[in-house]
């Protein structure tokens, strides 16, 4: 599902510097663009028209695809290292750039579909793909192994359901912009600070501690 095309692997290498750049010049850490890339993928999925009551199955496959998509990264980073030091956890900085990151990828994604360089299909995939690279830092910067990144996946399942879930409610009743600020995607808990927005933890590879739940929202 997730293998892209000439136009598509195109704009994914675009959004991939728009990544970079917005995370290395503002010093966002990987929690809080984790939460902007899931943000994301749930938008887009939301926007495929999909028979009722076929999200659990639909979710299902994203994960899935997810998982081997992140399984194929594990030679080399896919993207550029962190910040070493990064913003403050849960202060208005920190969210303000999640959600400026959100939106310079909402934007760029949206443009290539409104000038047909890519299909929805091919955005999906896009997005997947993405997320996915942030999924293989969890290994190439801070030391998880392999199955702990796949259980972390595994717990996108619910909050990603319910994002998906939201973003129809929003879009049906004619909402505002979507935004991140309500991603409940933190539920892909690490034990790793650096995955962890919580008060007084630092990003800082390889440290293990107590188990820490990603909730920046």
């Amino acid at each position: 599902m997730a293998v892209l095309d000439d136009a598509e692997a195109t704009t994914y290498h675009m959004l991939q510097h728009v990544l970079q750049n917005h995370y290395t010049a503002h010093t966002l850490c990987l929690p809080y663009t984790l939460v902007a890339c899931g943000a994301l993928v749930a938008l887009v999925c939301a926007q495929v028209e999909a028979p009722p009551g076929a999200l659990e199955s639909r979710v299902a496959h994203l994960l899935a695809d997810l998982k081997r998509l992140t399984r194929a990264r594990r030679t080399a980073p896919p993207l550029a290292p962190f910040p070493a030091e990064c913003l403050a956890h849960e202060t208005p900085a920190h969210l303000d750039q999640s959600e400026a990151v959100f939106q310079a990828l909402t934007q760029f994604l949206h443009d290539s579909l409104a000038a047909e360089r890519v299909t929805l299909a091919g955005a999906v995939r896009i997005v997947l793909n993405l997320l996915a690279d942030l999924c293989a830092m969890l290994t190439h910067q801070y030391g998880h192994t392999a199955a702990e990144v796949e259980v972390r996946i595994d717990r996108l399942r619910s909050p990603l359901r319910s994002q998906i879930t939201a973003y129809h409610r929003q879009r049906d009743q004619g909402g505002e912009r979507p935004s991140p600020s309500v991603v409940t995607l933190g539920d892909m808990g690490t034990r790793g600070p650096c995955f962890g927005a919580s008060r007084g933890t630092r990003c800082a590879p390889h440290q293990r501690g107590e188990t820490q739940r990603l909730s920046p929202c």
